[in-house]
């Protein structure tokens, strides 16, 4: 519960493990009534998490019982590697949770036979004046542009990473908290969004010739996640494995949400937070020709995650006046 990094981080926590528990318990109650099934390779696979989680666990308790109050100086710098494996595995524990509850109810609501709503969607972008078919052949139109925003798109999970590598081996314990519980409010966020709004993406809406976006597709296949949303959406995929799941969730941006919440979580280290915006802003640019998502999905998870973000600090701020 990270209650070693003040009230707030509990706080933190507290908002972690009950999205954890919202989307478990959604998972609980809808898997059985789908038509998806988990495959016994999930349960395997979480039964080997949960393992290795207790074995880490054992590892650090027995490590800190052994090194103790010892001061000298190959002790010291032990324990201060033993601390930030600690911290790491505290951040794995409910990150690694809430995707695997996530991903599995993001499945169930592409499942779920609601009526697709890229009209919706697409008819937003045109009253903003955004037209995506143009904005994907301007950005394909020149290979330079096209491999710089595939390369930023594809850096997101990389660089989250990253940061929070980063404040883990700065001890900030606090920020890792912090970045997990808007990372699990957006997360629920998230799945809300596509119950409401489901949609298969803007390439799926509007079908462009190949000659349209010929640079993008140098760097690899196209929206091959699509694939997977229709398979799931026309009941052809039946099975969920955890092994190789895909995003698929077109509205809101997941993409925008990660890139919001790391560029936040990088705030306080310059050096850092320069490069980390100047990429998230790339990429998110880039999950409309890259990703296929229409600008409302863009401008939905940008929305969401700093709703998010506000709730984390409204949070923190409560813990502060009650101390």
């Amino acid at each position: 519960m990270f209650s070693d990094f003040g009230d707030a981080a509990q706080r933190h926590m507290a908002i972690v493990w009950s999205c954890i528990f919202a989307c478990t318990l959604a998972d609980a109650i809808w898997l059985p009534n789908s038509g998806l099934s988990f495959t016994s390779s999930n349960w395997i696979s979480i039964l080997q998490c949960v393992a290795y989680s207790g074995t880490a666990a054992a590892f650090i308790a027995i490590a800190s019982n052994r090194l103790g109050g010892d001061q000298r100086r190959p002790a010291v710098w032990l324990r201060q590697c033993l601390f930030m494996t600690e911290l790491f595995w505290r951040a794995f524990l409910p990150i690694s949770a809430l995707l695997t509850a996530g991903s599995t109810l993001s499945y169930l609501i592409a499942a779920a036979k609601l009526p697709l709503r890229d009209d919706v969607l697409a008819g937003f972008d045109h009253l903003l004046g955004f037209d995506w078919p143009t904005f994907l052949a301007m950005t394909n139109s020149n290979s330079l542009v096209a491999t710089l925003l595939t390369t930023a798109y594809q850096s997101t999970g990389l660089l989250s990473q990253v940061v929070l590598v980063w404040l883990i081996l700065q001890r900030r314990g606090d920020r890792v908290a912090e970045f997990i519980a808007v990372l699990s409010l957006s997360a629920v966020a998230l799945c809300i969004g596509m119950w409401l709004i489901l949609a298969a993406g803007a390439f799926a809406y509007f079908g462009p010739a190949p000659s349209s976006y010929e640079h993008f597709a140098a760097h690899g296949p196209m929206w091959t996640f699509g694939r997977t949303f229709s398979m799931l959406h026309d009941g052809s995929l039946s099975v969920i494995n955890l092994s190789i799941v895909d995003g698929i969730v077109s509205f809101p941006s997941f993409h925008t949400m990660l890139g919001v919440m790391t560029t936040y979580a990088a705030r306080d280290t310059r050096w850092l937070f320069v490069p980390v915006f100047v990429v998230n802003a790339t990429m998110i640019v880039a999950t409309m020709p890259v990703g296929g998502h229409h600008l409302a999905d863009v401008l939905a998870g940008g929305g969401l995650t700093i709703a998010a973000i506000l709730v984390v600090r409204l949070s923190a701020r409560l813990s502060v006046s009650r101390t």
